[in-house]
């Protein structure tokens, strides 16, 4: 357990926040910028600020690209020069995909990390995204079943035992690193939202991290993730559940809500239905999905027209945004829906200033 967790009470019913245990803060350090402002020293003085003033984690996206106009570091250089700079913060992506990296290259790169960091390496895996993936022509068919492969290839390779592999997408023969981690293993958090992914959570993964979720429906899924454990022969608490969500804090709400618009991209017209928003949206984003970002202009005036039909309520019930107390009460929500790790992606005029401000005005909430 991170040293800076000190919340640790036995879980009860009540509805009280800090008895639901352990709750952990992790925040994204800056990693995509505006492009040609890009500087080493702005990610590095918020990785070492940040775990200063209290952050349990520091994560960042892992993109080869993104939305137009933005330049994008490479995410495990710029999580090793926070390692560099920090001393008790874990450091995660949110999240690297299956499909860019051969598990063996991946699994060495990590575990070499793992020794930098002193065993504070925590890896962040997903299906995959269009974005990061069709402009350079790399196969993602059968994600989630390439997805699974992977998880295990990569917890064999950390084991230090040879082993052969006759897969569906991948085939070694005696196959070994010769470098393990820091940690006995480096825990692996997938990014799930669907059925397929929640169960194979339950069934196989150190943690949980979705997005686009309001408490109710991550109270739901969660379930499904912890009765997936069960019925694998787990105890369902080795699954640390966690949440990557958008965090905007204020002096006021109207400006809260105007930030934070642009993330509105991330909920899909199925998530905002299950929250109970009819919205009507145009015939061609009925089907919408982030996984299909392209990294064009074109594209990004097409974000632009869907995040206008999102209704304001909805950012408020998905995302955590407004003063200290506003922000704080969602928290709360959050964590009696069952999060205890939170990875907040910080949407500021001021970066910095803002992880600063999360940490002296809600984070102290609850220490």
């Amino acid at each position: 357990m991170n040293p800076k967790c000190r919340d640790e009470i036995n879980d009860t019913d009540s509805d009280d926040p800090k008895s639901k245990g352990c709750v952990k803060f992790g925040v994204t350090i800056p990693w995509i910028f505006p492009k040609g402002q890009f500087k080493p020293e702005i990610v590095t003085n918020v990785a070492k600020t940040g775990e200063a003033i209290g952050w349990d984690s520091l994560w960042c996206g892992d993109h080869l690209l993104h939305l137009a106009g933005l330049e994008v570091p490479e995410a495990w250089t710029l999580l090793t020069a926070s390692a560099m700079v920090t001393n008790t913060a874990r450091l995660g992506t949110c999240v690297t995909d299956p499909h860019r990296h051969h598990p063996a290259m991946l699994a060495q790169r990590l575990a070499t990390i793992d020794h930098f960091s002193n065993g504070r390496v925590i890896l962040g895996l997903g299906a995959g995204d269009a974005v990061n993936l069709d402009t350079f022509n790399i196969d993602w068919e059968k994600p989630v079943s390439k997805l699974e492969e992977y998880f295990h290839i990569l917890k064999m390779l950390w084991s230090g035992e040879k082993f052969s592999h006759e897969g569906r997408f991948w085939k070694f023969k005696d196959a070994f690193l010769q470098i393990q981690p820091r940690q006995k293993s480096i825990p692996i958090y997938f990014a799930a939202n669907g059925p397929k992914m929640l169960g194979l959570t339950g069934r196989y993964a150190d943690g949980w991290v979705p997005l686009g979720l309001t408490p109710e429906m991550y109270k739901k899924r969660l379930v499904v993730v912890r009765e997936a454990a069960v019925k694998a022969g787990r105890n369902p608490d080795e699954v640390d559940p966690g949440l990557f969500v958008g965090v905007c804090l204020t002096s006021s709400s109207e400006k809260a809500l105007a930030m934070m618009r642009a993330r509105a991209r991330l909920l899909t017209p199925q998530n905002l239905s299950e929250a109970g928003y009819d919205v009507e949206f145009p015939e061609k984003f009925k089907n919408y999905s982030p996984i299909d970002w392209q990294p064009t202009p074109e594209y990004l005036n097409t974000l632009g027209e869907y995040v206008r039909y999102v209704p304001e309520e909805a950012l408020k019930d998905f995302f955590i945004l407004g003063n200290s107390e506003e922000c704080t009460e969602k928290v709360h929500e959050f964590i009696k829906a069952g999060v205890k790790h939170f990875v907040m992606q910080v949407v500021a005029e001021d970066y910095g200033g803002m992880v600063e401000d999360l940490g002296q005005q809600v984070l102290s909430s609850f220490r």
